[in-house]
């Protein structure tokens, strides 16, 4: 380790020993009449020091492993200066937060903002953790938070996800807002002005620096904005507690249930046919057919019941699937790891699970959904092959059968 290391790794550390993290706050504003009516708080390290920098203070964190501390010092410098400036109403406060951070142990007893603030959740947990981020999420909102996702779109990948996490609100990459719009940037604001439709989600643009970058914001249907041409971050927030917060039209959103299976989400819904195994091959095939079409915006989560399932051409076409989709994962009863670097995930089944007697596979992308459920008939006759079957393309039940299986996800 060279002496410039070295003393990096001091000084950080005596950064969290000694509380010298500090918070700027940057105005959100209405966008119809650039009225103020939140700030985001965001986090400096000391002044004439690299750490200063937000970015190398969380890059330098995730080299030594500490960003959950660093997180916590962020989390106490904001909810102490917010508490100190008067942040007295729901929803003027928005807050940054590692989901790492919220599955602590010890989150319920840690301080609170003086209000219900807005949790900030970057779309690339999605990804990374999505049973994790979930979790979180739920544990945010039993403790009164509202979410949002920050930078969306700068990932088209976690654009299948949206439904699942269910924002509250929804931050706009700059990208969109600053860059030619092109088939990506369609597509991004295809999939928020659908959800934003469906659920009642506020649409916040960031980066808005210019008149124009102004205009590109009303026109893509955000509601509120934060960028240069409202203000820059700064130490102290005039009149805290008379700002009016975000207008959320609808109350928090809550999850669905997420212990049953995916057949015992849509049967109810619909009439189970019976079918056997050909059949339900080729129905599965055609969906993953269609999800590989749909390329980094597709989630595909299949059940395969017991390991010999998962036959050499069946893998053949989820490693496929693995290399181009957002998120493709697999359930099975038995040896479940597949450690081939084929990018396929992996969960295993319990015995005791009833997932163990289903064949489902969900599909979810930023303009198709769809859930195929079957349950064996006879799981003892297994050679026969005898299937109840359910299919579906209701956005709404193929959100609520994936979040059974994601749920299901290792860490």
């Amino acid at each position: 380790m060279t002496v410039s290391e070295r003393e990096s790794d001091l000084l950080f550390s005596a950064i969290l020993a000694d509380g010298l993290i500090t918070s700027r706050f940057q105005p959100i504003v209405e966008l119809e009449t650039c009225t103020i009516v939140a700030y985001e708080a965001l986090s400096r390290g000391p002044v004439d020091t690299v750490f200063h920098n937000p970015a190398a203070l969380f890059d330098h964190a995730h080299e030594l492993g500490r960003v959950t501390d660093l997180d916590l010092a962020c989390w106490l410098s904001s909810v102490q200066t917010a508490a100190e400036l008067g942040f007295t109403t729901a929803h003027t406060l928005f807050v940054n937060v590692e989901p790492a951070s919220l599955r602590r142990s010890d989150v319920v007893d840690v301080p609170h903002p003086p209000a219900p603030a807005v949790l900030e959740v970057t779309e690339r947990a999605l990804m990374e953790d999505p049973a994790g981020l979930l979790f979180a999420i739920n544990q945010a909102r039993a403790l009164g938070y509202r979410i949002a996702i920050d930078d969306l779109g700068a990932d088209p990948a976690s654009l299948a996800l949206l439904p699942l996490l269910a924002p509250d609100l929804i931050k706009l990459d700059m990208g969109l807002i600053r860059e030619r719009p092109d088939q990506d940037a369609a597509r991004v604001m295809r999939a928020v002005s659908a959800h934003a439709e469906r659920t009642g989600a506020v649409v916040l643009a960031e980066g808005i620096e210019t008149e124009e970058h102004l205009i590109t914001a009303l026109a893509l249907g955000a509601t509120y904005g934060q960028g240069w041409l409202f203000g820059r971050p700064e130490a102290e927030v005039p009149n805290a507690a008379g700002l009016a917060g975000i207008s959320f039209p609808t109350g928090p959103t809550t999850a669905p249930p997420t212990t049953a299976t995916p057949y015992e989400v849509v049967a109810p819904r619909l009439a189970p046919r019976v079918s056997n195994r050909a059949l339900l091959v080729q129905m599965s095939i055609f969906l993953e057919a269609r999800a590989q079409a749909s390329g980094d915006s597709a989630v595909v989560l299949s059940t395969f019941q017991h390991h010999p399932n998962l036959t050499p051409a069946t893998r053949r076409r989820y490693t496929a699937l693995a290399a181009t989709a957002g998120l493709v994962a697999v359930y099975l009863a038995g040896d479940a790891e597949l450690d081939d670097g084929s990018g396929i995930r992996s969960a295993q089944i319990d015995p005791a699970d009833p997932l163990v007697d289903e064949w489902d596979i969900v599909v979810l992308t930023a303009d198709f959904a769809a859930v195929l459920a079957a349950r064996e008939v006879d799981p003892d006759n297994h050679a026969e092959g005898s299937y109840e079957f359910v299919l579906t393309h209701d956005r709404d039940l193929a959100t609520a059968a994936a979040l059974t299986l994601i749920n299901r996800l290792p860490a």
